[in-house]
């Protein structure tokens, strides 16, 4: 809730104008005969650790505009895998049967820009992001057959690392109701995404990778393994967000080429051609 996000903002503002108050004494004080370096270094970490995310809040720290650019118009498949993780702080009956919910999304990383507005989302990149497209939606089976769920979309930013070349993507979506498989359930609300991605210029210096790595068709961007899939937990346990962000694990997902277009009775020789080249390129192929 916006309500939650703004005593967060109002908190870290009250830590770093007592840091900053704070410092204007002690700082002197290490001139003298007695300084406090101990409260001088405390305050100092304070003010610095609140400046920051106050700063990106408001949208004056970005991410990785380069590697963006280059993941922006992305079309692929995620596939959420929604179930009991270990380390997760879910009750203990959730997923405790061992099921998991699967769901195949359809996702679009636009390059349009998507403004969160104040104070934006603080795992991300505050209030400056791109927006993101889950056109149709997807589909699993329950117990009572095909259950449909349809986000109303999202945002996505590449966070960056202090590895050069290396980013944290970041992506969020909307469900606007909860979906259930046997004890195990997707939550209404905003459900978040994280992974790594690797910019193709140093992919291509550290050559092959083991693992399950998705290359983005046309930029070469490499998508490394599977990523974690969360939800936000905002109660009187952290103070509703005053005292930070508190995410529980709901599974984990994968991304993967976009299906291919499928082929049409009455499909000409040239239209034929032109499919297949989507399919070499849905699955990484040069052409």
């Amino acid at each position: 809730f916006p309500y939650t996000t703004l005593i967060r903002s109002a908190f870290l503002s009250l830590i770093a104008g007592q840091s900053a108050f704070a410092l204007a004494t002690e700082v002197p004080s290490l001139f003298s005969s007695s300084p406090d370096i101990f409260g001088t270094l405390f305050d100092a970490g304070f003010l610095f650790y609140s400046g920051r995310l106050l700063a990106g809040q408001a949208g004056l720290v970005g991410g990785d505009e380069a590697l963006a650019e280059k993941l922006a118009g992305l079309d692929c498949t995620c596939t959420l895998s929604i179930g009991r993780e270990p380390g997760t702080w879910m009750p203990k009956e959730w997923g405790s049967s061992g099921a998991r919910l699967s769901l195949p999304l359809q996702l679009r990383f636009s390059e349009e820009t998507a403004d969160l507005g104040f104070p934006g989302e603080e795992s991300m990149t505050g209030r400056t992001a791109r927006q993101l497209c889950c056109p149709g939606g997807g589909s699993f089976v329950g117990q009572a057959g095909t259950v449909r769920v349809e986000p109303t979309g999202g945002a996505w930013s590449v966070k960056p690392t202090r590895q050069p070349g290396v980013g944290e993507l970041r992506f969020f979506l909307d469900f606007p109701t909860e979906a259930a498989r046997n004890d195990v359930t997707l939550p209404a609300g905003r459900v978040f995404f994280s992974g790594t991605c690797v910019d193709p210029e140093l992919a291509q210096a550290l050559g092959p990778t083991p693992g399950d790595v998705f290359v983005a068709p046309g930029s070469g961007v490499r998508l490394f393994g599977e990523g974690g899939v969360t939800t936000k937990r905002t109660d009187a346990r952290n103070l509703y967000g005053a005292l930070g962000e508190t995410f529980l694990i709901l599974g984990r997902f994968s991304l993967g080429p976009p299906p291919p277009p499928q082929a049409s009775e009455d499909e000409t020789p040239q239209q034929r051609a032109a499919r297949e080249r989507a399919e070499d390129e849905a699955r990484g192929r040069a052409v």
